[in-house]
């Protein structure tokens, strides 16, 4: 009789899981991957707009930061609002206005209409990736978040994956079309699925699982029992006041931690085509597919981060790993006479870089809960306007200043030593157990 109690259990179990994922997860895969492809797809464009336009590369590279500056300023009013009004009004707002302003960025016309731009693209999409994190912590116990926290953080590598192949295919396709650049057609048509997909958020999400009329009575139980069970286990914190949440060193610690990370990450995404394309007298097609190999890489990263983690219950190492690493094969890539080698040692960095991603914004929800947790998750994340913003201005920078990229991606690769140091200054101790 007990046996077939708990095969009941697991099947139940496993049914509420996979409808959430079905509904859910892959839904919120689709709305990141478009959002990425709409934050980045600058870095594509700038094959040909920066000459149009007679961008620098420190013009460029400020432009490119200005998104993370808007993104930075609004991240943690907008998750506050999301969690007073629900995911499915909010986030259905983000999507919307985030494709409106990318549309909106094949309009520009000099320097200073593509920092306004940019600006307002982040701030436009403020709250969409720490709402989702928080968003996902409502709906699965901390045993299965893991697998759905990689499916969506996976949607950033697989949008590389496919920018660099559409976005360069997009500007030769419809270059001088009506007379008009290949790169303003590219924004325009990326942006579009955003405002698409905007207004079938309002349709498609559920605020939280009591809510959810496509889950069973059994499975709605099981599912709201095991978060709790979460709760009781070990009580998240909740400051009542903000000066007890900005006392808390956790949260800086980990702040500092993701800035670091976005400065590299953010400098070389942007930077890529531009380094290939200086490398090399390849098309921009062919960049293209060496752009979407680099987050191949990146996506296997991601994945291996994961199961290396799940597979230790170790989350310092891999956290370790994935700061000294990249410092290494960056530095190596920089400072190399090959640019085949240079390549590679880019893309054993990407697997790297990205390996931590799973693994991270797994701590948060377990060290606060309720308002504080989608606080703090939006402040942490609010910190890749920092980092977003020193990362490729400071390349842009450097290149002026040397003529070359080779102490740019020098300093790109330090942050990762910091990010590095960071790990080691937050103390992860606790091993969370292997899944049931």
């Amino acid at each position: 009789m007990s046996t077939a109690i708990a095969i009941g259990a697991a099947s139940v179990q496993a049914t509420a899981l996979r409808k959430i994922t079905l509904r859910l997860s892959s839904f919120l895969f689709a709305l990141y991957l478009i959002c990425f492809i709409d934050r980045t797809n600058a870095g594509i464009a700038a094959l040909s707009m920066n000459q149009d336009l007679a961008l620098g590369a420190t013009e460029f590279g400020l432009g490119a930061g200005l998104y993370f500056v808007g993104y930075w300023l609004f991240e943690v009013p907008s998750n506050l609002v999301l969690y007073r009004v629900g995911a499915r009004v909010w986030l259905a707002r983000i999507a919307i206005s985030w494709g409106i302003v990318g549309m909106c960025l094949g309009l520009t016309q000099g320097a200073h209409s593509f920092y306004a731009l940019r600006f307002l693209l982040g701030v436009a999409e403020a709250g969409l990736y720490p709402g989702v994190v928080f968003y996902i912590g409502l709906w699965y116990p901390a045993a299965y978040r893991a697998k759905p926290l990689a499916i969506f953080m996976s949607a950033s590598v697989v949008a590389g994956i496919v920018m660099g192949p559409l976005s360069t295919w997009i500007m030769d396709a419809t270059n001088g079309m009506y007379g008009v650049a290949g790169w303003r057609w590219m924004f325009v048509l990326e942006g579009l699925p955003a405002v698409i997909l905007g207004i079938m958020t309002f349709f498609c999400l559920t605020d939280h699982p009591k809510d959810a009329v496509w889950l069973t009575a059994e499975e709605k139980g099981w599912l709201l029992n095991a978060l709790d069970a979460d709760r009781r286990a070990q009580p998240p914190v909740e400051h009542r006041s903000v000066g007890r949440f900005l006392k808390d060193k956790r949260m800086w610690i980990m702040a500092g931690y993701y800035a670091s990370w976005t400065a590299g990450n953010v400098g070389i995404m942007f930077w890529l085509p531009t380094i290939l394309k200086a490398s090399s007298s390849a098309a921009n097609q062919s960049i293209g597919f060496l752009y979407g190999f680099f987050f191949v890489c990146a996506f296997f990263g991601m994945f291996s981060g994961a199961w290396f983690w799940r597979l230790t219950g170790d989350r310092r190492t891999t956290l370790l790993l994935c700061g000294v690493v990249p410092f290494v094969t960056m530095t190596v890539s920089a400072f190399t006479a090959s640019p085949v080698l240079a390549y590679v040692m880019l893309c054993v960095a990407a697997f790297f870089i990205w390996g931590m991603m799973p693994v991270f914004w797994t701590l948060p929800a377990e060290y606060w809960g309720g308002a504080t947790a989608a606080a703090a998750i939006a402040f942490i994340n609010s910190w890749t306007g920092l980092g977003g913003l020193i990362g490729p201005s400071l390349v842009g920078f450097i290149k002026d200043a040397t003529g070359k990229f080779e102490w740019a991606v020098f300093a790109l690769a330090v942050a990762f030593l910091f990010q590095a140091g960071f790990t080691l200054a937050l103390r992860i101790k606790r091993k969370v157990p292997a899944r049931a």
